[in-house]
This record gives C-alpha cells, sequence and structure tokens, in this order.
C-alpha cells in the first residue's frame, strides 16, 4: 500500500475577518454620528449670529438717527424694525451729552425664547 504524503500548503492570511470589519464599521458609525449632532450645533449658532448682528445694526441706526437731530427731538421710545421690537431710553448725563440705552429683542433660532441684547451710546447736543 502506498503512502500519501500530505502536504501542508500555507494559508493565505492576508485580509480582515469578519469581527474586525464590524468594529470598524462601529466605529466609523459613532465618528459619524456625532459629526452631525455637531453639524446642527453649528448650524444654530450661525443663525443667531445673523441675529445678532442684525440686532446691532437695528441699534446702530438708531444712534446715528438720534445723533443726526436736534437734543430736542432725542427722546425715548419704542419700536418694531426688521422683525426686531427695540426700546431705548435716553438720559441727560451732561449738559451737552445724553446716555442712549438701546434694548433689542429678537426671536432666537428654532423660536426659543425671545434674546434681549442692550447697546449704549453717547448723543453729543
Amino acid at each position: 500500500m502506498p503512502t500519501r504524503t500530505v502536504i501542508k500548503q500555507a494559508r493565505n492570511n492576508r485580509g480582515f475577518t469578519i469581527v474586525e470589519v464590524l468594529v470598524a464599521i462601529v466605529i466609523m458609525a459613532i465618528g459619524v454620528l456625532g459629526l452631525a449632532g455637531t453639524a446642527a450645533s453649528v448650524s444654530r449658532l450661525i443663525g443667531g449670529g445673523a441675529q445678532q448682528t442684525i440686532a446691532a445694526n437695528v441699534a446702530i441706526s438708531r444712534f446715528e438717527q438720534m445723533r443726526s437731530t436736534t437734543c430736542a427731538s432725542v427722546t425715548s421710545g419704542t419700536a418694531t424694525t426688521r422683525g426686531m421690537t427695540e426700546h431705548w431710553h435716553v438720559k441727560s448725563i451732561a449738559a451737552s451729552v445724553d446716555s442712549v440705552t438701546d434694548s433689542v429683542t429678537y426671536t432666537a433660532a428654532g423660536g426659543r425664547k425671545p434674546s434681549p441684547l442692550v447697546f449704549t451710546s453717547y448723543v453729543k447736543c
């Protein structure tokens, strides 16, 4: 009876196991979910920054309007401009200088609670 010689061939161990692939997929999924959450926060902050810029421009316009009028016409008041409500208060601090405080209220992105921003400037009479 002839003897058979079994030659063991070296296995090709290249590639990844299914466990390694699943672990990599889970890690990638966690990373992508983290990026999605961060993108939503950044988008909300950018929208809030745009609203704050408009509020600052509304206050600057009010201050410039008061500077261009006579001292007798510089009075406290309320107005709605560009969808923002502003309340300004004029206080005389010296013989020819008035302090103007302008509180601009806007609705934050997503309909959250209105946020007031307070700006102060001085008007020389």
